[in-house]
């Protein structure tokens, strides 16, 4: 796998001309022979070294806890994994310099995500994976532009931070792209009308608004948005609102006719719980959006397993690729972790690990350069996504998505969209 990656990168910098081309401000300092500490401070990924050889750390900010705790759990995995094969590539190829991951909990909560980015900008850490929600990256990107720090995330799609030139990379692509894939799944569907419940913050807000514009500009209605606050726990009176606005469209519609599309995170399992009461609610289509895709806390929810199955929840995600290294990787994945990941951001973390480390190799340690250098090295890259390459908000361009569906208290493959025929394509 490490050879097929060694073709894409020629890796020509050692680490003493790195550190000779920095300024001191600017470099990190080195920690020798100290492995990095995840959260609860046990060694994470240790990697054995000569006193000689250099630690580059970069921090990682997971939800290891709140409202994406079950994707955190998952990117932990994919990093942990990624650090190890990447430092072993350095090592085959006689670098003298290893990557060290700091991991923080951020709770999913911006304000935590704002102090975790502080506390690693004081230890002089300025390369940053994650956070993993876009609500996180609007309250540090000010910082992160601001010090000079270099930030990517696997997960952030919120097309109100698709800014161009700025300090923030994101190995997904925007929600301009999911919007218009809803779009098309409910036309294929047949469903002519929908009510959109969603999650009011700055990812739900941006993507209700571009799935709502795609929607009717392919002729459908959207009869009714429904915006919670993201502290909600209880969804009694979301649900009595929804099953309202349903009936009120069955007037118009026929039942093949009418759905519901929530834009949620994990709290999507205390909606289905709450929607469960409803007759009407569970005899019409539901669409999830990327919140929902591969959630355990739905699949690990008796009562919100079954209402996701009764509706035939259709959840998207961007694709992966199905090349050799994604085989690999998802196959070593379930090895250690008893599963294969539910959801895509563990290979897009995976691979932001490895375009870093390569972009890192390739110029050194320098933010201004390697801001300049990761598109780069991000369009010559091949990683489990496939090829890949950043738009000018720096931003991932790919735009194949793929549906998930609940069966057996299982997420399985239903269904993917096809972006070159802009089609459909059931499993």
């Amino acid at each position: 796998m490490y050879g097929i990656i060694a073709a894409l990168v020629a890796i020509g910098v050692a680490i003493a001309a790195v550190s000779s081309s920095v300024d001191d401000d600017a470099a990190l300092s080195p920690v020798l022979n100290e492995p990095p500490t995840d959260v609860s401070g046990d060694a994470t990924s240790p990697v054995d070294v000569d006193s000689d050889v250099m630690m580059v750390e970069v921090g990682v900010l997971l939800p290891v806890t709140g409202d994406l705790a079950s994707y955190g759990v998952d990117t932990k995995y994919g990093l942990e994994m990624a650090l190890e094969h990447f430092n072993a590539y350095l090592d085959e190829n006689g670098a003298d310099w290893r990557m060290s991951l700091t991991i923080e909990d951020t709770q999913t909560d911006p304000i935590i995500a704002l102090e975790k980015t502080q506390s690693l900008d004081g230890k002089g850490i300025k390369y940053i994976l994650g956070p993993s929600s876009s609500s996180e990256i609007r309250n540090i990107m000010a910082y992160v532009n601001s010090n000079n720090m270099l930030l990517i995330s696997p997960s952030s799609t919120s097309p109100k931070l698709a800014i161009p030139d700025d300090n923030i990379f994101r190995f997904v692509p925007d929600d301009r792209n999911q919007g218009g894939v809803i779009a098309a799944l409910l036309a294929d569907r047949g469903i002519n009308s929908v009510v959109i419940i969603y999650r009011g913050d700055i990812w739900g807000d941006g993507l209700a608004e571009t799935t709502q514009v795609a929607f009717e500009a392919s002729g459908g209605h959207v009869d009714e948005l429904i915006r919670y606050s993201p502290e909600v726990t209880v969804f009694s009176a979301e649900a009595l609102a929804l099953s309202k606005s349903i009936d009120s469209m069955l007037e118009r519609y026929d039942m093949s006719e009418v759905g519901v599309i929530v834009m949620s995170f994990d709290e999507a399992s205390h909606l289905f719980n709450s929607a469960t009461d409803y007759d009407n609610l569970s005899t019409i289509p539901w669409i999830g959006t990327e919140g929902v895709t591969g959630s355990h806390t739905i699949t690990g929810d008796e009562r919100a397993s079954e209402f996701a199955e009764a509706t035939g929840l259709m959840a998207l995600q961007f694709s992966t690729s199905d090349n050799q290294q994604f085989v690999d990787v998802r196959a070593e994945y379930e090895e250690r972790a008893g599963s294969p990941p539910n959801n895509n951001y563990v290979y897009a973390s995976y691979d932001s690990l490895w375009a870093l480390g390569l972009a890192l190799d390739e110029v050194g340690l320098d933010v201004d350069d390697l801001k300049e250098q990761f598109p780069k090295t991000v369009d010559a890259y091949t990683g489990t996504l496939g090829d890949t390459k950043l738009n000018d908000a720096g931003d991932l361009a790919i735009t194949d998505y793929e549906f998930l569906t609940v069966a057996n208290s299982e997420w399985v493959p239903a269904a993917r969209y096809d972006a070159s025929s802009g089609t459909i394509i059931d499993y």
